[in-house]
């Protein structure tokens, strides 16, 4: 198995919001990389929890109407993800 390698991603942002940032990252005791690779992280859980919750709700309702028994509509949207 390769190891996997880091990617470096460039932003640029107005010195308020660097001021900020920084006085979050020093409270924490905490690097810049750490404060937004955690922040980040956090994010895209969250997105994903989301998405689940919209597809488990699509799912719902097509089941209620008619369009797909459980299993079929699990498959569909397994499929749906995966593509």
């Amino acid at each position: 198995m390769r190891a996997k390698t880091s990617t470096r991603v460039s932003i640029d942002l107005t010195p308020d919001v660097h001021e900020e940032l920084m006085f979050f990252c020093e409270a924490r005791g905490v690097s810049l990389k750490a404060y937004v690779t955690e922040a980040l992280i956090s994010r895209i859980e969250e997105d994903l929890e989301e998405e689940d919750r919209l597809w488990a709700k699509m799912s719902e309702e097509a089941i209620k109407e008619g369009f797909l028994s459980v299993e079929d509509s699990e498959k569909l949207l397994q499929r749906i993800k995966n593509s």
